[in-house]
């Protein structure tokens, strides 16, 4: 599939958006790392902290990447000895990704999965790697939980950081995308400790990714939730979705002309415009069911020409009852979580045109293909129509057209 270009781009890359905090984004290069202890209290966190460290430093490595135009430093971490998890702005547009492990390379990194999305990407390593395997904490981290974060900033060698959980279910506003369910901490984070672990000093799991830090207040980082990634990692790690590495030649040659693919979201956009609602679409696709009549209310689909199964699908239901999105959707989300092949990626709250709502994006299998799909849930309050828009596609292309399909959905305006 070939993600969007130049019109819905405007769409995708904050069209005017601002945000009351700056955020900067953590891959590479000189840190200045100061500790104290005052009390006894603090000397139980220090020992427990380097007892941390020495069970997990091994298993934290180091991401180079090479670009047409530069040279970039994150960090990943072990989830096995062949897999890398780290976020995807540190490998997004990388021409090749070099591994070190105290300090000499140890692998070549391939991307196997990615979701610009959500900031989180999966690398295979060419080798099996030596180090501690990480594990992803499958509850949610606690406020005031002490962590301690591990990585490279600014090109440094391994260094730790150590703060606490200061905030949860954060939502920041990324390159015109909402970015919801982030942890925030006040552990210093760097250039070049992106992808690094969040760990809990704790229990030594890792709570989120290092993601974010800002330029206009001190104490404020951010991280990928572990609750985000682990379903997308482990999607990846069942179906691996491989991204060719980024061709330099194509960004520099004289530009052509070519027709645009119809498979998937493109630059080229049309917008329908219903009784109900308008929502944008790519051009080429075709109209299935405008606005058609079902006993539980109207469904409008506009499916790709060359793929059945990639689609963008809009259900109203006019006077619903229900007290909330969740409840609206909660019959959808049950017949469904019994199919074969279902896996929930997230179940999440949302804002929809303004309204409150529920974000669903999960794999089912369907006519003996997996589909990724992400179902949007809320209840028009002027008019108490429950409204859900839906895309999808097969499981091993969505990731490709995820921040596309993204855009399109955002697109939806109640008339």
């Amino acid at each position: 599939m070939v993600l969007v270009a130049s019109t819905l781009g405007c769409v995708l890359v904050a069209c005017g958006g601002t945000a009351s905090t700056t955020t900067t984004r953590t891959s590479s290069a000189s840190a200045k790392v100061s500790r104290t202890n005052t009390s006894s209290t603090t000397t139980t966190t220090t020992d427990a902290l380097s007892t941390l460290v020495s069970t997990t430093q091994s298993g934290v490595v180091r991401i180079q990447t090479s670009t047409c135009d530069s040279s970039e430093i994150g960090t990943g971490f072990l989830i096995g000895p062949r897999l890398v998890a780290t976020v995807e702005h540190v490998v997004d547009s990388a021409v090749s990704i070099t591994l070190k492990q105290n300090g000499r390379v140890v692998g070549i990194g391939t991307v196997v999965g990615e979701d610009p999305t959500r900031d989180v990407a999966l690398l295979r390593t060419s080798a099996p790697l030596r180090g501690h395997i990480f594990q992803l904490a499958s509850r949610a981290p606690r406020l005031g939980e002490t962590v301690a974060a591990l990585g490279f900033p600014f090109g440094l060698p391994l260094t730790v950081t150590q703060g606490s959980v200061s905030g949860l279910d954060r939502t920041i506003p990324i390159d015109g995308i909402e970015r919801q369910d982030l942890v925030q901490t006040d552990a210093p984070i760097n250039p070049g400790n992106s992808g690094g672990p969040l760990v809990s000093v704790d229990t030594g799991e890792v709570i989120g990714l290092v993601d974010l830090g800002t330029t206009q207040a001190n104490g404020i980082g951010f991280a990928v939730s572990a609750l985000v990634a682990s379903p997308l990692i482990a999607a990846w790690q069942a179906a691996p979705q491989v991204v060719a590495p980024a061709n330099c030649s194509a960004t520099t040659s004289s530009p052509t002309t070519t027709s645009p693919t119809t498979t998937s979201p493109t630059s080229s956009i049309a917008t329908y415009n219903g009784s109900a609602f308008s929502i944008d679409y790519p051009t080429g696709w075709v109209i299935e069911a405008a606005e058609q009549q079902h006993s539980w209310g109207t469904d409008t689909t506009i499916v790709s020409p060359t793929d059945q199964n990639t689609l963008l699908r809009v259900d109203v239901s006019a006077n619903t009852t229900a007290a909330s999105a969740l409840a609206a959707a909660q019959p959808v989300i049950s017949e469904l979580s019994n199919e074969p092949g279902y896996q929930k990626i997230a179940l999440t709250n949302d804002t929809v045109d303004g309204f409150p709502g529920v974000y669903w994006e999960f794999l089912v299998d369907q006519g003996g293909v997996l589909l990724h799909k992400v179902d949007e849930f809320f209840i028009d309050s002027g008019n108490d129509d429950g409204v859900a828009v839906l895309t999808q596609a097969p499981a091993d292309a969505y990731a490709a057209d995820s921040s596309a399909f993204a855009a399109i959905r955002q697109t939806l305006t109640m008339n």
